[in-house]
């Protein structure tokens, strides 16, 4: 998988700048995003005995032509922050703004119409295809949805989207069996960009993939990215991909962002004490760098997000952790041109023991 180039991070750069703050009217504006979902308790009469905090409060920007990354483990909210944005399910509270318009409080026709701007990449590529369908008519599917379908031009758009992933046309009449998961995801590409959205949000796009597959469908999507001038919010739990792609990156733990910047800032000096013990996870490929590094091992689980900590979030896995922490919420404070940290003792320092 060969380094991203500097073209794109140039570009994104000036469009805006490398942090929150992008310059002029961002593509997409998310402001202080919530999605709790209701425990249900009670044997006859049932009722809410309390709420899963699956995203709580959090805000970011993605500008034209830019990738944000959205990383943390399982569990931390990125997926749900993702539909969200979307409105494949509907926020608690907060802000949803693309290219200036409100989401949240459309209505569904409207709602329906925004979604030619705005489409996803699902994880499985197994689950996210018909099987009774053939390829063809499921990449057409958008443009028959949107009014946009006729039978002079239609079969052409298709053979144009199946070449732009790689695919020759001859496929569209096949079915998702006959690939392999690979050329599934590529065939969710391609129906994600028959309809000409502005942005893609791709949920783990290669996370269900074999590693020897994964480089070229990243590579596809940085090459779209280049030709189409597409902006893209990736979610994934894989770091080094996500610094393969992204220009910046948000960091989820427990459904609160707790450090955003430029890939440089994130992976070269990240200082959140989460940042870091994810980063010191991820093999290097120099097997005596690997074999020099110390990993960051995190006492405890991930707590309950029907019971998440006081104050900080982190605390209760945190070497950091003192009495303020429990007491306080960190705010995402700036650290640096365009890094923020939500962190009282927020530093590059790693841990000596």
């Amino acid at each position: 998988m060969s380094a991203r180039g500097d073209t794109l991070a140039g570009g994104a750069a000036a469009a805006g700048s490398a942090g929150d703050e992008l310059a002029g009217t961002p593509m997409l504006a998310v402001d202080d995003l919530v999605k709790h979902y209701p425990v249900r308790g009670g044997k006859v009469l049932r009722h809410t005995v309390g709420q899963v905090h699956a995203v709580c409060g959090i805000s970011f920007r993605v500008g034209a032509g830019e990738t944000l990354g959205l990383v943390g483990e399982s569990g931390c909210g990125k997926t749900t922050a993702a539909r969200s944005v979307l409105q494949l399910v509907r926020p608690t509270s907060g802000s949803v703004r693309f290219e200036g318009r409100e989401l949240t409080t459309l209505g569904a026709d409207e709602l329906r119409a925004m979604r030619q701007h705005l489409q996803v990449v699902f994880q499985d590529p197994y689950a996210s295809l018909d099987p009774k369908v053939p390829v063809g008519e499921t990449i057409a599917e958008p443009l028959k949805v949107h009014g946009r379908w006729n039978k002079s031009d239609g079969p052409t758009a298709v053979a144009e989207a199946l070449r732009r992933v790689g695919l020759s046309p001859s496929h569209a009449g096949r079915y998702p069996n006959e690939f392999s998961g690979g050329q599934r995801q590529r065939i969710g590409i391609a129906r994600a960009l028959i309809i000409e959205p502005r942005l893609l949000v791709l949920d783990e796009p290669v996370s269900a993939l074999d590693v020897s597959v994964q480089a070229g469908v990243v590579n596809l999507l940085e090459e779209l990215q280049e030709q189409l001038g597409l902006a893209y919010l990736f979610v994934a739990h894989d770091l080094s991909v996500v610094r393969h792609i992204s220009d910046r990156v948000a960091v989820m733990y427990l459904g609160k962002v707790v450090e955003l910047g430029t890939r440089q800032e994130i992976y070269g000096r990240p200082a959140h004490p989460y940042t870091q013990a994810l980063l010191s996870a991820v093999p290097v490929p120099d097997p005596r760098a690997e074999r020099a590094r110390r990993r960051i091992v995190l006492p405890g689980d991930v707590p309950s997000p029907v019971n998440p900590p006081s104050g900080c979030r982190f605390r209760t896995r945190c070497w950091k952790a003192q009495e303020v922490c429990a007491a306080a919420e960190p705010p995402l404070a700036p650290f640096g041109d365009g890094h923020t940290v939500a962190c009282h003792f927020a530093s590059t320092d790693l841990p000596t023991s």
